[in-house]
């Protein structure tokens, strides 16, 4: 079944951008300007928190997302911190959460993200761009290319495979993160920009999701990209 819309870095292969007309009515190529690094500037992940409750939005997201996000009707709340250029001020919505667990690295999450998690399993990890660098699967399992991530939440008891970041492409940088190439379609649907058979971890990855009961969806036949994830709202 389609959703509403899906946000998705601008810069991604027009390929990928096509494809995605598949699984949401309307295609949403995010970008900025000037607002923070070059290599996130057109991430969703770095604008954009997403939960069972919703979003919270950058105050100082463009003026295209906010247009499409009233166009769908989608809920949201808009954050109270402004993203920046620095490490300190660009991972305020950075974050990830679950039915019962709220993942992310202590101080440096927006308020409003942290209010509305209150009542969660507070995960602190030892990485600020949380939603770049993992991703929980419905039963809480986790997938993720940061060593220390790894290490903390299996330390934590939660299931884990890792996913080598050599060859997932990005811009400016020499690789990115398995986080940032992905997203949830529905609770048994993952959408890849990009094929992650194309990694040697990528079998390893298949063969964990099916133990999980998700389906992965490869979008093109390219070594994978992060883009700062794919929200489909």
């Amino acid at each position: 079944m389609k959703r509403g819309l899906v946000l998705v870095d601008g810069r991604s292969a027009l390929n990928v951008l096509e494809r995605l007309g598949d699984f949401a009515d309307e295609v949403v190529p995010f970008m900025t300007e000037g607002v923070t690094y070059e290599s996130v500037s057109c991430h969703p992940d770095i604008f954009v928190y997403q939960d069972e409750m919703g979003l919270v939005v950058a105050p100082n997201s463009p003026r295209a997302l906010f247009d499409a996000l009233n166009r769908h009707s989608v809920c949201f709340e808009i954050g109270t911190s402004l993203v920046g250029c620095l490490l300190e001020n660009s991972c305020y919505y950075n974050c990830v959460a679950t039915k019962n667990s709220f993942f992310a690295k202590s101080g440096f999450a927006d308020v409003c993200v942290t209010d509305r998690n209150l009542q969660k399993r507070f995960v602190n990890l030892p990485q600020s761009y949380v939603r770049c660098s993992m991703l929980s699967l419905p039963d809480e399992a986790v997938i993720t290319s940061d060593r220390g991530i790894e290490k903390c939440v299996r330390k934590e008891g939660y299931e884990c495979f890792y996913f080598s970041p050599e060859d997932i492409r990005i811009k400016v940088h020499k690789y990115g993160f398995l986080g940032g190439t992905c997203g949830m379609l529905h609770n048994d649907t993952i959408v890849f920009n990009g094929n992650p058979l194309r990694h040697d971890s990528g079998r390893g990855l298949y063969d964990f999701l099916e133990k999980h009961e998700v389906r992965p969806v490869a979008l093109a036949d390219d070594y994978l990209y992060d883009g700062g994830g794919l929200f489909f709202i």
